[in-house]
């Protein structure tokens, strides 16, 4: 048996590749057309989702927007393409804690503020903020953690608007190269940053990261980019060379070649993840921190979300 602990005081997460239940597979595209009228030209995304859970997968789950403790959000507004991932943290379930409810009330609240009159989508970050304000003043908040990673494509100025907190990410690929890529933020080797809603009587116990923390990026973009977003669950099983390697082979741009190299890269990180013997990013890490991780992958739920900038022709 594999057992990993975080460094969360009071929180466990537990990783068995004996114990690992079959994998689920869902997977969603999302086909924003052209605006019409004077908008016509504007840029727009051509987006999938793609994602695997490590148990089965909750009842209703694909319509409930998870894969497993993550979730996500895809949303296109007059201004603004936006795409949201979140992954819960697994130690909540040792207290009884659904660890995924809170991810995807966080990417609902956040989704929810994209549609309101003023947003403009040139801030991710305060859009991260606005949802987790959302989520904390209800009257029940939900109790737990996450993640996020946001990011936007104004329409106006084809510029990709970014917001990342803890160790999930983004990806801008052009011309077969890494453009632009996110960068981790964590207290400690697998202790991320985090949303948090803590239980009243403790509060101390936890990180509770404030999303003003998330790091704000902004890249121009150009037609034919790729835009990933993802959760850890890719990034700690697929080298960065092997990911590109999948996404240089699509052929075309369209909504079919990208589901199908989303769906290569999930499937082939849920391979990696169960490779006992493979030197994934998860364990080089590891060994660099000095931590004792026998395995290779690192089993966990992936969320996936590929877009490619396009626009109309005249």
């Amino acid at each position: 048996m594999i057992t990993l602990l975080k460094n969360w005081p009071c929180l466990l997460k537990r990783f068995s590749i004996q114990q690992i239940h079959q994998f689920t597979h869902l997977s969603g595209r999302f086909e924003r057309p052209p605006p019409s009228g004077k908008a016509s030209r504007d840029p727009y995304l051509v987006t999938v989702v793609q994602g695997r859970s490590k148990k089965p997968r909750f009842p209703g789950e694909r319509s409930n927007q998870r894969f497993g403790e993550d979730s996500w959000f895809v949303s296109s507004t007059p201004l603004a393409e936006v795409m949201g991932v979140a992954d819960g943290v697994g130690g909540w379930r040792d207290l009884g804690v659904d660890a995924g409810r809170f991810a995807k009330e966080l990417m609902s609240c956040c989704s929810g503020q994209t549609q309101l009159s003023d947003f403009d989508g040139r801030s991710p970050r305060n859009l991260l903020i606005a949802g987790f304000q959302e989520l904390t003043h209800r009257e029940q908040p939900v109790v737990g953690s996450s993640t996020a990673c946001l990011a936007t494509m104004h329409r106006k100025d084809c510029t990709l608007y970014t917001a990342n907190l803890g160790d999930s990410g983004f990806l801008v690929v052009r011309n077969g190269r890494v453009l632009h890529r996110s960068v981790e933020q964590t207290h400690d080797f697998n202790t991320p940053y985090q949303l948090t809603v803590p239980p009243e009587d403790r509060k101390e116990s936890y990180y509770c990261d404030k999303p003003e923390m998330a790091v704000s990026t902004r890249h121009s973009l150009l037609p034919g980019d790729l835009v990933l977003l993802a959760t850890d669950g890719l990034f700690d099983n697929m080298p960065e060379s092997m990911l590109l390697s999948i996404l240089n082979g699509l052929k075309e741009r369209g909504e079919r070649d990208l589901l199908e190299g989303a769906s290569r890269v999930v499937e082939k990180a849920r391979e990696l993840s169960l490779n006992a013997s493979f030197q994934s990013p998860f364990a080089i890490k590891a060994r660099q921190h000095n931590v004792s991780y026998s395995g290779g992958g690192k089993p966990d739920d992936i969320t996936l979300i590929l877009s490619s900038v396009e626009v109309p022709s005249a």
